[in-house]
């Protein structure tokens, strides 16, 4: 079997070891796939930054609540307590950004990997989308205008 640059072979036709191939197997991205690309890129550091902080974020969280707090002293006011601080509430704030986003990018992976259907994709996308949004929404938006001065009143 002799190949050249320009001949594909068949699907059923492997070329033997240290012949030529069109493009080393693999087709030249159209600019489609390159704008994509550019997504996928930031996603993938996305994913690696957000999990390194949250590894940071939530073992320094765990050491808090649990070490230097202690799970025997922990009661509401203590909270309260803590989340009447702007720090805290950042701190929390980012903590659940970092963790929704990260999870919502790892389930969109697996969506595309494992939903062939494009419509399919995109509605299970949608819901998902929705569900992680309106969850990360609904949890900021109690972290920084819960009135504590009410709370601490009861």
């Amino acid at each position: 079997m002799s190949t050249t640059i320009d001949e594909v072979p068949a699907r059923d036709e492997v070329p033997a070891r240290g012949e030529a191939r069109r493009g080393g197997g693999y087709e030249r991205p159209d600019a489609a796939m390159q704008k994509k690309g550019k997504f996928e890129l930031y996603s993938w550091v996305f994913m690696r930054v957000s999990g390194l902080l949250l590894i940071f974020m939530t073992l320094y969280h765990l050491y808090w609540w649990n070490l230097v707090v202690g799970v025997e002293h922990l009661d509401a006011d203590l909270v309260l307590e803590r989340w009447n601080q702007p720090l805290w509430r950042l701190f929390n704030a980012a903590l659940a950004t970092f963790a929704l986003l990260h999870g919502l990018n790892g389930l969109r992976y697996s969506i595309e990997d494992y939903i062939r259907n494009p419509t399919a994709r995109k509605v299970v996308k949608a819901i998902a989308y929705t569900a992680v949004l309106g969850a990360l929404a609904w949890g900021i938006f109690a972290l920084l205008t819960y009135d504590f001065a009410s709370a601490s009143r009861r």
